[in-house]
């Protein structure tokens, strides 16, 4: 394998003065960077970097920069109000008027916004889950609008009490659910929570400072949304694993807002709509609670600790299409990842990745005979995107992918259906020890 460089994250904020990328990125001994683009404290996309033969100033990056994201960044002044730049200039796009993008925030939040109840399944790792609190409590979002769930799946030791506890008294509610598995520790919370938005993140995610409320209020100018999806982006990329993480495809799924339904929104393709990746990911996703009740919450025999060992935010994103509600990813709700550094750890991931994939299509087929019709014939279409080196699922891995990584993949699909009758068999036998 060629010498890995690990990659520095960096976040520019294009309508102040830019910043001399060498000294920020070369002075920690990095020769690649993976730039993202915020206009008004708004993602509107990615540039990557290579200084190994050539340190950027300011005044290359920014040509560099306008070159790459003219397009977004030209939209989203004109969407706000504002005179259209033509150039990207060292001293950045700043504006003296206000954008009409911070007015919806402020206004939004001075108007009554409806509460937020957050619930992170975890188990056994607190050092993260510390973190996490402390990125959802640091939000905009009005404290008296807010709770936070914890929900301690089936824990080993008193770790994540101790430290809700300890220093977590005001804001976050500590539960426990004993049976295994991230489904069955998300219902608990969604029992015990009241609010009618309820949204879900995982330990090992940072949220951005105006999350909650870019969720809230897609709610409000969307109101056929049952269910938003927000942007993930890497924390780091330090480590190989990290970066074939981002290679085999990553959590973003885009810098534009996208709409999904079965009707008037509904995407040409011929996995549609079994391509449930392409809606969101379980690291950050929203439900209105009537909409997640009519569904029937998650499926307890998929995700994390159970036999399926994953496709838990698959199915019920899924689910949702199937049922006649609409989806929205909404790239404004930003939100931080922490890939997992070791190699063994993301070899695992996506084997279990794969298992959870056929797991939820399983699960599909036996509840829902009358879509098998249609699955047969996405079934060829399919098989291509997973197995074709060149399809979209593939075409982002780069020769030094290692091959033992996508054979993991391709085995926890073959064991997946198995997997989701095991999975379901093992809760039947929960159910009557109770």
């Amino acid at each position: 394998m060629d010498e890995f460089r690990p990659t520095k994250i960096v976040e520019v904020e294009l309508t102040q003065q830019l910043p001399d990328l060498a000294d920020a990125v070369e002075a920690d001994g990095y020769t690649r960077a993976l730039v993202t683009a915020l206009v008004h404290g708004i993602a509107v996309g990615q540039v990557e970097m290579d200084l190994a033969d050539r340190p950027i100033p300011r005044e290359v990056f920014a040509t560099c920069f306008w070159a790459e994201l003219k397009d977004p960044i030209r939209a989203h002044f004109a969407a706000d109000g504002l005179d259209v730049p033509d150039a990207l200039g060292q001293e950045g796009l700043a504006s003296s008027a206000l954008p009409e993008c911070r007015r919806r925030r402020v206004d939004f939040l001075a108007a009554d916004p409806p509460s937020v109840d957050v619930i992170i399944p975890t188990r056994e790792r607190p050092e993260q889950l510390e973190r996490c609190l402390r990125s959802i409590l640091a939000t905009e979002y009005p404290v008296d609008r807010r709770r936070v769930y914890v929900v301690d799946n089936a824990p080993e030791t008193d770790a994540t009490r101790r430290l809700v506890e300890d220093r977590f008294s005001k804001g976050v509610v500590y539960l426990r659910e004993q049976t295994p598995g991230s489904s069955a520790a998300r219902n608990t919370g969604v029992a015990e929570s009241t609010a009618p938005i309820v949204a879900f993140t995982d330990d090992d995610v940072v949220v951005d400072s105006w999350w909650l409320e870019e969720i809230a209020r897609t709610y409000k100018e969307l109101p056929q949304a049952g269910a938003v999806t927000g942007l993930l982006l890497p924390m780091e990329l330090e480590t190989p694993a990290q970066a074939w993480f981002e290679e085999y495809g990553g959590f973003s799924r885009g810098f534009e807002t996208r709409i999904f339904n079965l009707t008037d929104h509904r995407v040409e393709s011929p996995l549609y709509p079994f391509n449930a990746g392409q809606f969101g990911t379980g690291n950050s996703m929203s439900f209105r609670r009537d909409v997640l009740s009519d569904i029937g919450g998650f499926d307890p025999a998929l995700g994390n600790g159970t036999p399926a060992r994953g496709g838990v935010d698959t199915e019920v994103l899924l689910r949702t299409i199937l049922e006649g509600h609409t989806i929205v990813y909404q790239p404004t709700a930003l939100a931080r990842h922490a890939h997992r550094r070791e190699y063994a750890a993301l070899r695992n991931q996506l084997n279990n990745y794969g298992v959870g994939l056929t797991a939820t299509f399983t699960k599909v087929l036996l509840t829902r005979p009358s879509v098998i019709p249609l699955f047969l014939r996405h079934l060829p279409a399919g098989l291509m995107f997973a197995l074709d080196p060149r399809s979209a699922k593939n075409a982002r891995k780069e020769r030094t992918y290692p091959a033992e990584l996508t054979k993991a993949e391709l085995y926890g699909m073959a064991y997946g259906p198995i997997a989701y009758l095991r999975s379901r068999r093992h809760l039947r036998r929960l159910a009557t020890r109770e």
